[in-house]
């Protein structure tokens, strides 16, 4: 925006400018200096005042040159129970404060704390729909060159045909356990009610599309493997043959840390077909950030037994970082 736009009172542009400085504002934490403000109670002025007032009293008759008389004696007396009352008031008033003071400080840093992880996921939900869009964008330009192709060859018919019977993606993890079916190069033994809890996430339906995804996408790897591709699934991902369906290959992790499989192996042990178990440490991210970050582990061995193996869909599992 130029000066002559911020200058012109007719143009509101500018506005949006001010509701996303404001935006910003909100989500950065308060500065120490205001976190700490106070803000004035007349009901404990009114009381210090009455201290205040009661201890000048006292230092006055504290000056007076002492009467031995029973009147002074009862007036001492009662100024000292005054006294007397008014500091113990006092030393509950700052006991209150401070407790107040306390569980403020406790509010502001859990306020802190959960704007913080609320900001991360937001930032890591844009991300994955971003990466998600860029692979539907890609999709979408490929079904438009074979159908101009089919169009070229005067096969319309087969372009209607396919329209018609191209099936949706799940809408929930429970969906996508029905249609395991059409993955006929995938041998899945994943517990299914860990991925059904996934359900239970407002962000269910993403993560589930994004399961199916990652699930064709590994059908798709182990067909081309079983017919001749010889390199592993990031190669396929990042150089794709004819016709493959490949994953975002900055969402693919082929292994784990050493220092996390020497604390944390024991997590990564899943079943496979004839119930024994074994590790497993290539995964596929369905959401890069946040407190649950689903993950799906497979075990690669098309080359060898002929089979790939998804041994877990289900939340993120710990690691150095998460833990």
């Amino acid at each position: 925006m130029g000066s002559s736009r911020w200058t012109d009172q007719a143009d509101q542009t500018w506005r949006g400018v001010a509701r996303r400085v404001h935006t910003l504002a909100l989500e950065r934490p308060l500065p120490r200096q205001l976190s700490s403000v106070m803000f004035p109670d007349r009901v404990a002025e009114q009381h210090r005042q009455e201290r205040r007032e009661s201890m000048d009293k006292a230092r006055l008759l504290s000056s007076v040159p002492a009467q031995r008389t029973g009147e002074r004696d009862e007036e001492l007396r009662a100024e000292v129970a005054l006294l007397n009352g008014l500091l113990d008031q006092a030393d509950k008033e700052l006991s209150e404060l401070g407790r107040s003071i306390d569980l403020a400080e406790r509010a502001s840093t859990s306020t802190r704390d959960q704007l913080q992880a609320v900001i991360s996921d937001r930032d890591g939900e844009i991300e994955d729909h971003l990466t998600t869009l860029d692979a539907l964008q890609q999709a979408r330009a490929e079904a438009d060159r074979l159908r101009l192709l089919l169009l070229r060859q005067g096969r319309a018919d087969e372009v209607v045909e396919a329209a018609k019977s191209l099936p949706g993606i799940p809408a929930s993890f429970e969906e996508l356990w029905e249609r395991l079916g059409e993955l006929e190069h995938l041998a899945v033994t994943a517990d299914q009610r860990i991925a059904f809890r996934l359900d239970e996430h407002p962000m269910s339906r993403t993560w589930a599309a994004k399961g199916w995804t990652a699930l064709v996408a590994l059908d798709s790897y182990a067909a081309a493997a079983k017919a001749g591709f010889n390199g592993g699934f990031y190669q396929f991902c990042t150089i794709p043959p004819a016709g493959a369906k490949p994953y975002p290959a900055k969402q693919i992790a082929m292994t784990e840390s050493a220092p996390t499989m020497e604390q944390y192996g024991h997590e990564r042990m899943f079943p496979v077909p004839g119930g024994e178990r074994a590790e497993m440490q290539a995964h596929l991210k369905l959401a890069a950030r946040g407190t649950i970050a689903p993950r799906v582990y497979f075990l690669d061995e098309v080359k060898g037994a002929g089979r790939l193996v998804v041994g877990y869909v289900g939340p993120h599992l710990t690691n150095m970082m998460t833990n």
